[in-house]
């Protein structure tokens, strides 16, 4: 790797860290998925040892920004339903054979990780524009270790996300995500309001997916709410989620309102058909989680 490429997570020279289309860009951000390529293969930021050490970090002082399994080999397999066999760092210690899939959110609370946020950040945002930075909630980088073979299994996500393979290879099976044969409004509303894990794996639909295959310098950027799942290659896999939540409470609060609205048994009115109901539903559901919000302290 250049030289210039240092802990500190500074782009090698002047170039960027991420190569993105700005046509592609324009027209399908946050909307279709597109691949992208990077400069992140490679970085010492993201070789094992260096992860180990994050692994060991997070588990000792944000043990909430830890997820991981093992075994899970079913595509419709929810998250959280097997017992961890082995701590963290012995899970990444037995990488190859674990049947492992490991989550380090959060990790740009590391400052070298920040810088590394920070600079993707910058190469994203000259690509899209100012504009975007106003919708930005919150900024993360999530790395994934996961072992040969291992299937991430079918989910949507809050976040707007922008994947990068570093090590190994994985094939991604990426829907659209205004798509409601494959996700129908229930399930995006159940999610928002109270289950991660709502979106529910459907394989006679499988055909509606495109299938994109990455390997090291190659991303893809999957937009908020598309389904996905995806099946690891015959290496150890180490890939990177540069992700930002846009959406703040206003869709969500709109999503969690239809969500009740439909559990009294009427038919809600989804997103961006109504302006009037989405404005009174974003500022019913605005109270309705602040109120929550003081009653669980």
């Amino acid at each position: 790797m250049d030289s210039n490429v240092m802990e500190s997570g500074t782009s090698v020279g002047a170039e960027h860290l991420l190569i993105i289309d700005k046509d592609q860009f324009r027209q399908n951000f946050n909307k279709r998925h597109f691949t992208l390529q990077h400069r992140l293969t490679g970085h010492p930021l993201l070789a094992l040892p260096r992860l180990l050490e994050l692994a060991r970090d997070t588990a000792q002082k944000r043990p909430n920004d830890l997820y991981y399994d093992t075994g899970v080999t079913d595509i419709d397999e929810k998250w959280g339903q097997r017992p961890l066999a082995f701590p963290v760092d012995e899970t990444i210690r037995r990488i190859e054979s674990a049947g492992a899939w490991i989550a380090l959110k959060g990790a740009e609370q590391d400052p070298a990780y920040a810088k590394l946020l920070d600079d993707c950040m910058s190469d994203l945002l000259e690509v899209s524009g100012r504009d975007l930075e106003r919708n930005m909630r919150r900024k993360e980088v999530i790395v994934f270790i996961t072992s040969p073979g291992r299937l991430t299994t079918y989910h949507i996500d809050s976040e707007c996300n922008f994947l990068l393979q570093v090590q190994g290879t994985k094939v991604i099976s990426i829907f659209r995500p205004d798509d409601r044969e494959v996700l129908p409004e229930e399930e995006i509303e159940a999610f928002w309001t109270n289950s991660r894990n709502a979106a529910q794996y459907k394989p006679q639909l499988q055909d509606h997916a495109d299938e994109v295959k990455l390997g090291p310098r190659d991303g893809v950027h999957i937009p908020i709410n598309a389904p996905h799942w995806v099946r690891n290659g015959d290496e150890i896999s180490i890939a990177v989620s540069i992700n930002y939540h846009s959406y703040g409470n206003e869709r969500a609060n709109i999503y969690r309102m239809n969500y009740f609205i439909r559990k009294m048994g009427l038919k809600p009115t989804p997103p961006f058909q109504s302006p009037v109901q989405d404005f009174v539903k974003r500022r019913v559901g605005s109270a309705v989680m602040a109120l929550r919000g003081k009653a669980g302290k």
